[in-house]
């Protein structure tokens, strides 16, 4: 699809529409040619896809980093007992876990396609007049993205080879690198990164799945904040007071350009992404992996499993997929009884309660429901109900007008929402395909308690439904479901806590005055999800970073980030043994199985973890390397 016409998008914004997600990136990714090849704006973006090409591999952003290498943190745990294999998301894997080198290998190959790509625009004559953007808006965005390549690289490696010059001949001895240390990678990354910052300011595109000038700024501010953490060595001419200081900037840059604002409804940024749709309007969701086919056909390819192994367990035999109400999905992700408690009793103010009548998910003189654990968290997936009656459905007793009644909620797979439930107590007040069996059966007689189940839910924030994905198919493991990796929310976390950490006189780049308080940054996120905050929830530095470290939890869990988190602030390894311990006693809380199995995970963690091994098929040809600490 052609680049839109900032006309075009304009009027639509006017209208406030939202928008296809289609880019340049909708074409096939290019292999980088060589120098001579660069002589029209068609393969200056043919060939910059093929640097974007690797955030939509199944390595990276589409499975292997996002969910088995980053997703498995002390708020989500990878639920299939049955599972022998040795995965990063169970703590079981080592330096030849076939996951830990395919990423490595990707991000590497992410990083030799810029470096070719830069190389070869570089020596290249285009007539400026020819294109709708300059030049070097094209190099910059390829600089980025080699910068990010390596830092998500170092980050979760530490220590590893600096790559920043394209091979010049197939000789081994090439490959024959050491590994720069972490602080230095990381350190190239933000002056490499602010170096081009201003020549993204071009505006190219309006959908998120393109880097923009904000995006920089945004990705910088991360960056920063690792930077001051507690894991990484200290870095020659910057003081942990100066990262806090640039971080905060660079995110109060983003917050500045009035570009970006939240979403009232926390849930429709992400069925944007599950409908692979943009909203030109609030522009929360800034930076996306976009994945822009469901292999149905050769023309329509795609490498993400978003939704399809994190989403709402729908597993049927029925091959009649018109009648499915959510498409196939493993859904091997559950969220942590820990994500429970934050959601549901942590930094919650004692007039937070439900004053309203006994309808909805929320009841009198309760906590008002935080609407991320309604997304995230939901009452039900589409399992179905069956086995332990001969119309396979499941038998229930209950009591009405003194006497014992049974029932059965018969429920075909896939086709119903399925409430949890434990000893005919049910997670959610809307329970479909009910049928009577004997007697009075009315939904009135079944224990509505929205706690039931709660700490072995499947991680909803990208479900497959058929109201939201638009689509039916058959078991398709790829799906064209979007992911973050940059959202507006994040940002204005960001800048609160590194305002916090530096605890002192802020400015901007220029001088002037910051015109957001953290407290503002922090509330204007709580009050999006429908929970009051207080000014005494601030009194302290200590109380703001706990509460700003929980927020982030409630925010972003799911989104490849908590772990870093962690890490970062020098907590992993206890807070992930912490969560082995943190099980609920009480049966109505949870299964067994897989809270036994959250458990074992957790109580894998050791402080080796804190960085992957180096990939043993890497070792046996770089022998300039050398294995990471304790692995």
């Amino acid at each position: 699809m052609k680049l839109k016409s900032i006309y075009k998008l304009g009027t639509l914004m006017l209208l406030g529409t939202t928008l296809p997600a289609c880019t340049f990136l909708d074409t096939e990714p290019q292999i980088i040619p060589g120098e001579g090849y660069y002589t029209n704006e068609t393969k200056l973006q043919y060939g910059l896809a093929g640097v974007y090409g690797a955030l939509s591999s199944e390595a990276l952003y589409g499975n292997y980093y996002t969910l088995q290498i980053s997703n498995a943190d002390d708020l989500c745990y990878f639920n299939n007992y049955n599972s022998t294999d040795t995965r990063p998301d169970r703590y079981n894997h080592t330096a030849g876990t076939a996951v830990i080198y395919e990423t490595w290998l990707k991000l590497y190959q992410g990083i030799k396609n810029a470096n070719e790509y830069i190389k070869g625009v570089e020596a290249s004559e285009i007539d400026p007049e020819t294109l709708s953007v300059s030049k070097e808006r094209y190099l910059a965005e390829a600089r980025f993205l080699r910068a990010y390549y390596h830092f998500l690289l170092a980050q979760a490696w530490g220590d590893v080879p600096l790559r920043v010059e394209s091979a010049t001949s197939p000789n081994p001895d090439d490959v024959q690198i050491p590994a720069t240390p972490q602080e230095e990678v990381l350190k190239w990354c933000v002056d490499e990164i602010e170096s081009i910052v201003d020549d993204l300011n071009e505006e190219v595109d309006e959908t998120p799945s393109r880097v923009s000038q904000t995006v920089a700024e945004g990705i910088l501010a991360r960056i920063y904040l690792f930077m001051a953490g507690e894991t990484v060595a200290d870095i020659e001419g910057l003081t942990k007071q100066d990262m806090y200081k640039k971080a905060a900037q660079w995110a109060y840059e983003v917050i500045r350009s009035g570009k970006h604002q939240l979403n009232p409804s926390y849930e429709q940024v992400f069925i944007n992404m599950i409908q692979d749709q943009y909203d030109p309007v609030y522009r929360e969701s800034m930076w996306e992996a976009e994945f822009r086919g469901d292999r149905t056909s050769a023309d329509n390819w795609t490498n993400g499993r978003i939704g399809d192994l994190i989403g709402l367990k729908s597993q049927s035999g029925n091959t009649n997929y018109s009648e499915w109400a959510c498409n196939y999905s493993y859904g091997f992700y559950n969220g942590s009884y820990t994500l429970w408690q934050l959601y549901s009793e942590t930094d919650r103010l004692d007039t937070d309660t439900y004053q309203g009548d006994d309808t909805g998910d929320n009841q009198p003189g309760k906590k008002v429901i935080d609407k991320r654990r309604l997304w995230n968290l939901p009452g039900y997936n589409f399992q179905g109900y069956s086995g332990n009656h001969a119309s396979g459905g499941r038998e229930i007793s209950y009591t009405i007008d003194g006497k014992s009644k049974k029932g059965v909620l018969l429920q075909t797979r896939s086709m119903y929402r399925t409430p949890w439930n434990y000893n005919n107590q049910f997670a959610m007040r809307t329970i479909e395909g009910l049928q009577e069996v004997e007697g009075k059966f009315e939904l009135t007689d079944l224990v509505y308690n929205p706690d039931v189940m709660c700490a072995i839910r499947n991680a909803g924030k990208w479900r497959r439904e058929t109201i939201y994905e638009k689509q039916m198919s058959a078991k398709n493991l790829y799906t064209t479901i979007n992911f973050p990796i940059l959202r507006y929310a994040d940002v204005l976390l960001m800048f609160a806590e590194a305002v916090n950490e530096y605890n002192g006189a802020l400015t901007d780049q220029n001088g002037q005055d910051f015109t957001k308080s953290v407290q503002e940054a922090v509330t204007e996120v709580r009050t999006r999800a429908g929970i009051e905050t207080s000014a005494d929830q601030f009194k302290d530095q200590d109380a703001i970073r706990e509460l700003i470290r929980n927020e982030r939890g409630r925010e972003l869990a799911f989104e490849a980030l908590r772990k870093y988190d962690l890490i970062r602030w020098g907590i992993f390894v206890d807070r992930m043994h912490e969560a082995a311990t943190n099980i609920p006693t009480d049966n109505m809380y949870l299964n067994a199985t897989y809270t036994s199995y959250a458990a074992t995970t957790y109580e894998n963690v050791a402080a080796r973890h804190i960085y992957l091994p180096i990939p043993t098929k890497e070792l046996a040809v770089n022998h300039a390397l050398t294995q990471n600490p304790l692995w």
